[in-house]
């Protein structure tokens, strides 16, 4: 047999170490950060994948982000939409009680907090913004401040300072998101109400007993205060429809992200307990490849010779 020269086998020693060496830096690479490469280029075909999926995870977390904040805006919106439903509510209740009391010296007083209450309640905003004026951020949505302001403005959009379009928002689950009705889109009738109310209140006054007259025309605006009412609760129960679509769109969407980040984590992610398994062995290897290496290293005949 030709013998090997001691050069080669040191060589070969050398280069079983640092093909060792490299595998154990890769292991403990991948104990440390969890990934199976260090960069895209570490994945082959698979990094398209990666990268879709971060991609659509991110989107997904941003979307999710959006409608969470939406849902805040929901709740100020219901707690508006209630108070002027509570609004036309009483006041047509003080409507009966003058009818059946047959005494109105009192409307006047409950129109005006009527009014206020109803008119605070449209101009509500949320982080700055006025909820119920469409795109328009700031500022009022009705335009009149008191009672003696409707006059030059009722059965007009003068009424309404609000923006042409209506917010939306898309969150990627089916179609936009309606933000916010605008409050000309339900209020109408309820302001209608306290513009007639008014001018009978203004027009003469209104005591004990009522006159026919007087009688005559607040039955018929029990009616239009009913309507008026039904309006604002109907829009009330649109708000709580959308934000529960916006809740189930955020499930949706939270299980979507959950399902993406676990296909990516099987592709992206190192097994940890095999690479445990993996650094173990390769530790042995080294360990006997440095052996062997320190044996060989120094082999030369001069050694031999006295």
């Amino acid at each position: 047999m030709k013998p090997i020269p001691s050069f080669l086998v040191s060589t070969l020693a050398r280069t079983d170490l640092a093909r060792i060496s490299g595998e154990l830096y890769d292991l403990q690479r991948q104990t440390a950060s969890g990934a199976r490469a260090s960069d895209l280029k570490g994945y082959g075909a698979g990094a398209s994948r990666i990268v879709s999926a971060r991609t659509a995870i991110a989107q997904s977390a941003a979307r999710v982000d959006a409608a969470t904040r939406l849902t805040a805006r929901f709740e100020i919106q219901d707690a508006a939409l209630g108070k002027a439903a509570s609004a036309a509510a009483q006041l047509k209740q003080d409507i009966f009680t003058a009818l059946s009391s047959d005494n109105g010296a009192f409307l006047a007083g409950q129109l005006d907090n009527a009014f206020q209450l109803a008119t605070d309640a449209l101009n509500t905003q949320y982080e700055g913004v006025t909820l119920f004026a469409g795109e328009r951020r700031a500022g009022a949505v009705i335009n009149a401040s008191s009672l003696s302001g409707l006059s030059g403005v009722i059965n007009s959009d003068a009424l309404y300072d609000e923006s042409v379009r209506t917010p939306t928002l898309d969150i990627g689950v089916g179609a936009p998101i309606v933000v916010a009705e605008k409050a000309s889109t339900f209020s109408r009738k309820l302001y209608d109400v306290f513009y007639d109310l008014r001018n009978i209140t203004a027009g003469e006054a209104l005591g004990q007993p009522l006159t026919e007259n007087q009688r005559a025309r607040l039955i018929g605006i029990v009616q239009n205060v009913d309507r008026a009412h039904r309006d604002v609760l109907d829009a009330q129960g649109r708000n709580g429809d959308t934000q529960a679509r916006v809740e189930r769109a955020v499930e949706r969407l939270t299980a979507e992200s959950d399902l993406l980040s676990k296909h990516l984590g099987e592709t992206a992610d190192a097994d940890l307990a095999e690479v445990a398994m993996k650094l173990a062995a390769a530790q042995t290897q080294y360990q006997a490849a440095a052996k062997v290496f320190s044996q060989i290293k120094d082999l030369s005949l001069i050694n031999f010779l006295d």
